[in-house]
């Protein structure tokens, strides 16, 4: 039997598959370890990153282990692909996890630790309890998912962030240890379609030297008010001996990317004053923001009035 939630489509007759978390158990696949997570803990939702979704509220952050892509980037390597991280998960049953989040006073859960992809009936059963007590939930993607789930998290999730890493087949394959970027591709329309979308996309070298503006015309194509999130990557995992991006190199970008898709941010700059949001049409500040780095950090004033701008009434997408 073929696992149908991403696109190794693994044959778990012949093991656990490339993420390792899933199983055939009486003709059905099922997780290896369902509701056990790596930790729960509170955290802004701007530190996801979801820069146009409950701004300053908090949420429970939480994931499990094990990845089906091999990013040598990553910034969660510890986590996602270290051999005995699954020693440290700990059990939360859906209806557990929904009341911590109601005791921390958290206005929702996002899976953000690892990819959703390795635990996609836990994620979709929590998600089910969470819209029961009028709770949103979201999560953090490589997008690498079958058609077929990406409509599923589409239908469950009120937020979705994809990191779009590049659109070379060439890049995923050697960065990622993923065939192609196709179905990323195909799934960011999906979830545009279906629900609140926001991309990451980290500034590595050969990516901006090569097809950074490229990537930014493939959003705008989909839909020009997407979040663009362009990410200030450190040096690290396979990666560690890298340069660093200069200042000047990554404003470039995103200035330019400003003039094209207007909610484009920069983030994992200490204080940046490149997270705030403005309206499109009048240019009135209407989320003022701190990054103490990484995406850490919150919204300073919040000025929109039911989801609009409080100048010219322009409606901004997101979940307000």
């Amino acid at each position: 039997m073929r696992c149908n939630y991403c696109e190794w489509r693994c044959d778990l007759e012949k093991g656990n598959g490339v993420c390792g978390r899933y199983k055939c158990e009486n003709g059905e696949i099922v997780e290896c370890e369902p509701f056990d997570w790596i930790d729960f803990y509170p955290y802004t939702v701007e530190s996801m990153p979801f820069y146009h979704v409950m701004p300053n509220d908090y949420v429970i952050q939480t994931g499990t282990v094990s990845c089906n892509a091999h990013c040598s980037y990553c910034i969660n390597s510890h986590l996602a692909i270290e051999e005995n991280s699954a020693r440290k998960l700990k059990h939360k049953s859906a209806e557990s996890l929904v009341a911590l989040c109601k005791q921390m006073d958290c206005k929702g859960v996002v899976f953000a630790i690892n990819e959703i992809t390795c635990f996609i009936p836990s994620a979709i059963e929590v998600a089910k309890q969470l819209h029961a007590e009028g709770l949103k939930v979201g999560c953090l993607t490589n997008g690498f998912e079958t058609e077929e789930t990406a409509h599923l998290l589409a239908d469950n999730m009120d937020f979705i962030n994809v990191s779009l890493k590049s659109l070379s087949d060439e890049f995923y394959k050697k960065d990622l240890g993923l065939s192609s970027v196709q179905p990323v591709l195909r799934n960011i329309k999906i979830f545009n379609d279906k629900t609140h979308l926001e991309i990451v996309t980290p500034l590595v070298h050969e990516v901006v030297e090569n097809e950074i503006y490229d990537i930014m015309d493939f959003i705008y194509s989909v839909n020009p008010e997407i979040v663009w999130h362009l990410f200030r990557l450190m040096p690290n995992n396979e990666r560690a001996d890298e340069r660093d991006m200069t200042h000047e190199e990554m404003l470039k970008i995103y200035e330019t990317a400003k003039t094209k898709l207007p909610y484009t941010y920069l983030g994992n700059f200490a204080g940046s004053q490149w997270v705030d949001t403005y309206c499109p049409d009048c240019k009135e500040l209407i989320i003022k923001r701190i990054c103490t780095g990484a995406w850490l950090g919150g919204t300073v004033f919040n000025n929109l009035v039911d989801g609009k701008c409080p100048k010219c009434g322009k409606k901004v997408s997101g979940v307000f």
